[in-house]
């Protein structure tokens, strides 16, 4: 498909994926009325997850296609604008992750018992939508305390383990270069083994608790090859 905006004579650069969190009314024709506001600025919705509703308000993220940073803050400023339409959050550029993408890294991950936990910490961006990932030995009371292995180049500084025991919740976290929080984080337990998976989104948007249901659910079904690889003596 030829972008739009575009001619036979100039090539354009390739659209940005961008992921928008949106809190709308819980109401018929609300996510219609975002979809004409996407539209009327000629970009291009190519994906939508509904991540709950509360109290008549439905949180959702948009996956749309724009064709540079001016586009998306044009696009963000007319949504904001919109009536009843509150913008949590951009994450851009996103990527396109969905439930195939975890299920194709749990397939990587389980085949290769011997790698788990760098199979799923150099996939992880990619498929789950962080920014880095690492798993992490746990203590009796669930605390991380000895990194096991880090997405690669990982965190562009040092590494600082969250205080609070693994568990399905966002948990602040300091970016590793300390101007400021990360805008989310979660160490998730893999099951009942000493064995916890952090995921990091250092900018952007934080980790909503439908995701983390999702994402805990993931690393329970991984949980038995992260323990067979970091806790069973090597044959």
């Amino acid at each position: 498909m030829t972008p739009l905006g575009a001619t036979h004579t100039h090539r354009r650069e390739a659209p940005v994926l961008a992921r928008l969190r949106v809190v709308v009314p819980d109401r018929t024709g609300s996510l219609g009325v975002l979809a004409s506001a996407v539209g009327a600025l000629r970009a291009d919705v190519v994906g939508l997850r509904v991540l709950g509703a509360e109290a008549g308000r439905a949180t959702d993220d948009l996956l749309v296609e724009v064709r540079d940073a001016a586009h998306l803050a044009r696009l963000e400023q007319r949504l904001a604008a919109t009536v009843g339409t509150e913008v949590e959050g951009v994450r851009a550029p996103a990527r396109p992750a969905d439930g195939h993408a975890e299920l194709g890294l749990a397939a990587q991950v389980t085949a290769r018992p011997g790698h788990a936990a760098r199979t799923l910490v150099d996939g992880a961006p990619a498929a789950l939508d962080v920014d880095w990932a690492a798993v992490v030995r746990l203590d009796r009371h669930g605390v991380g305390v000895e990194v096991e292995a880090v997405t690669e180049p990982g965190p562009g500084g040092r590494l600082v383990l969250p205080t609070s025991p693994a568990r399905v919740t966002p948990l602040p976290l300091p970016l590793p270069d300390g101007s400021g929080p990360c805008a989310g984080a979660a160490l998730l337990p893999a099951g009942r083994h000493p064995v916890g998976v952090l995921l990091v989104r250092e900018h952007g948007l934080g980790l909503h608790r439908a995701e983390l249901w999702r994402l805990g659910a993931l690393v329970d079904l991984l949980a038995p090859a992260l323990a067979r690889q970091l806790l069973e003596p090597a044959a």
